[in-house]
């Protein structure tokens, strides 16, 4: 049974590795520190990442020091700094359980370890190593995503962005899109869509690079040294597909495939570097895509970011201003009995735990194909979305501060969104900065809350 991240209980003295050396020069030791004392260290730090929920790990050399970071919640957060003698017998154990050349330093070079935490479970780590003026810098990924996890509910989606998913991944042909920067939650939210899909009579092959997480009743291919894309997808043509997705859309070959693909009757899921929904197709086009075979392949483009959530026992009611909610973009009606929250840091906590996706779901309907057909920029089909009353990404994170799951300042942070200026107290089109203050709400104002966040 594998376990949710937040129940696993970790003992450094316990941890082992699933590729251990069998005898390793690992130089002289540190000021203070011991080699013996550096496996134990190492798996502290691995421990208390875990604990911590982090993403990634880093090890960064400098001329005197070596320095730890996590990224927690999409932020990064200064954790130790080790002696730079001890810190390179860190580097040098940690090339050794990822399988990488200690030998070689000259490189970039990547690796996998799993870190075994008793008999039945166990956790994945990517490893990235890549030489620096002082050293080489690592970072490590951790790979963890129990399957009852990916679930369409939790991703942070609204009803009004759940339908016209589930619609076009019920489909039996076309293409299904998720855009974002990196770090935007576009890889958990493509296995997802792969999942539910999977709970279907339905052949699936995924091309990855690499395979993040493992998902059963589903053919996953990890693209490589020994299999290149070009031969993968040629081959996976021939295995008698229904669905195939692709890690990244990143070249014209691979966009050529899905095209191909989705034009003879498979239904297609990948991913996109554009900002926005509307932004994948100029995208789509600056790759050398005919305006006609995005048109009559897209059936829907999925923009996501994360936004931070309050944690519950970390948060303030607040009081704000009005004029400051309406030029966020809140309706009259909603702003009368509105509650709410903003994080409020304290013991070494920043407010905030976990994170929850903010959307912008981009239906291809036929008056929008005939639009993308037609050439049409981004701007364009902004309007169309606007005037068929589709939900942007600045409506679906106010959801979520109305629902006290994140705040105003997470908003902004993520989104880079101004408030709207107003004009007789309604927004008007035009955006310039406005100052209004926040202010924590009165004491009598503050009741203690038992609601739940959406999500995970």
């Amino acid at each position: 049974m594998k376990l949710a991240l937040n129940d696993i209980k970790l003992n450094p003295d316990e941890l082992s590795f699933a590729s251990e050396e069998t005898g390793i020069d690992t130089g002289a030791a540190a000021d203070t520190l011991d080699e013996l004392s550096v496996p134990r260290y190492l798996n502290r730090t691995l421990a208390n990442s875990i604990e911590l929920g982090a993403s990634d790990i880093h090890f960064e050399p400098y001329a005197d020091f070596y320095r730890i970071r996590f990224r927690v919640d999409g932020v990064m957060r200064d954790i130790a700094d080790m002696p730079r003698g001890f810190g390179h017998l860190v580097a040098t154990r940690l090339k050794v359980i990822a399988g990488l050349d200690i030998s070689e330093q000259r490189i970039a070079q990547g690796g996998r370890f799993r870190m075994q935490i008793d008999a039945n479970n166990g956790l994945d780590f990517r490893c990235s190593v890549l030489p620096t003026m002082h050293g080489e810098t690592i970072v490590l990924r951790l790979l963890y995503l129990p399957e009852q996890m990916l679930e369409l509910d939790k991703l942070g989606l609204t009803p009004q962005q759940a339908a016209p998913i589930l619609d076009a991944i019920n489909r039996l042909q076309g293409m299904v899109l998720v855009t974002g920067p990196t770090g935007s939650g576009k890889t958990v939210s493509l296995y997802t869509l792969i999942k539910h899909i999977s709970q279907q009579p339905r052949n699936i092959y995924t091309l990855e690079d690499p395979v993040e997480i493992d998902l059963a009743g589903v053919n996953q291919i990890n693209i490589g040294e020994r299999v290149n894309f070009t031969e993968a997808a040629r081959t996976i043509m021939r295995q008698d597909p229904d669905v195939i997705m692709l890690g990244e859309m990143r070249d014209r070959e691979t966009i050529d495939t899905a095209i191909k693909a989705a034009h003879t009757g498979h239904l297609v899921l990948s991913t996109l570097h554009a900002n926005t929904a509307p932004k994948a197709v100029p995208r789509l086009r600056n790759l050398g895509v005919d305006p006609y075979d995005i048109a009559s392949t897209v059936t829907l483009v999925i923009s996501q970011r994360l936004l931070r959530r309050l944690d519950p026992d970390n948060r303030e009611q607040i009081a704000v201003p009005r004029e400051r909610l309406l030029a966020l973009g809140f309706k009259d009606e909603e702003i009368n009995g509105l509650t709410l929250y903003r994080a409020k840091p304290g013991n070494n906590q920043t407010g905030y735990k976990g994170r929850i996706g903010v959307f912008q779901v981009m239906p291809v309907d036929d008056g929008l194909a005939r639009t993308i057909a037609e050439g049409a920029s981004d701007a364009d089909i902004e309007a169309y979305l606007e005037q068929r009353g589709v939900q942007d990404m600045r409506r679906s994170a106010l959801e979520h501060v109305k629902a006290g799951i994140t705040d105003i300042d997470e908003v902004e942070r993520v989104l880079g969104l101004l408030p709207i200026p107003l004009r007789d107290g309604h927004p008007t089109k035009q955006r310039d900065a406005i100052d209004f203050d926040i202010h924590p709400a009165p004491d009598s104002l503050v009741e203690p809350t038992t609601e739940q966040p959406l999500g995970v």
